[in-house]
């Protein structure tokens, strides 16, 4: 099994960009002294954004389900946030994460969460392109993400990733799925088509 506390945190992801509005925002990975950033970020979901998320009902993160959040190992299971300054502290507007399939290392889920007053800001989709972009990295060849079939943002959010990309409905109405196949992109720290010019500082 894999040491967690072993692997160094990884610097070399962190970003600092500048919105269209001048807004400054940290892109960086996810520490496990992050606890309380998400349980803030997490207090400030809408119900319907929670559900979208976790496709169950949370009125609280359970402690168990924290630590999964937030002790990552950096390799199969890789969390990027989004974070601002908010009143003087820090503050987590959104994630990002990939999670590779057991035993299918050339497989992994991803999930994204945008605190509800910054959607529609283009947060996700810096965030997923970026995480997408070490996946591929990581020799990660398809991408899946669950979702409810009403989350109408998270499908355009992944069409608008720009790769082929495959949809399932599912029979037994418990989640829809979106697969996305990420190995006839270039490297995505460098392609337009994924970074168009408005999302490259």
């Amino acid at each position: 099994m894999d040491n967690m506390a072993s692997r160094p945190y990884p610097a070399q992801y962190e970003e600092r960009v500048a919105l269209a509005n001048g807004q400054p925002v940290l892109f960086r990975p996810i520490r496990p002294t992050d606890g309380d950033l998400i349980l803030d970020l997490f207090s400030r979901l809408s119900p319907e954004s929670v559900f979208y998320r976790f496709l169950t009902h949370l009125e609280r993160l359970q402690p168990a389900q924290l630590r999964h959040l937030v002790h990552i190992d950096y390799r199969t299971h890789f969390c990027l946030a989004a974070v601002i300054l908010e009143e003087n502290r820090e503050a987590m507007i959104g994630t990002s994460r990939f999670i590779v399939a057991g035993g299918r290392p050339d497989r992994a889920e991803l999930t994204v969460t945008v605190r509800d007053d910054w959607q529609g800001r283009k947060i996700g989709k810096m965030l997923a392109s970026r995480v997408v972009g070490i996946a591929r990295s990581r020799g990660v060849a398809a991408i899946e993400v669950l979702l409810d079939s009403r989350n109408e943002g998270i499908k355009r959010l992944v069409t608008r990733l720009g790769f082929p990309t495959r949809y399932a409905s599912s029979v037994l109405d418990i989640c829809d799925r979106m697969e996305i196949d990420i190995t006839r992109a270039k490297n995505l720290m460098e392609s337009n088509e994924i970074y168009p010019e408005e999302f490259r500082f």
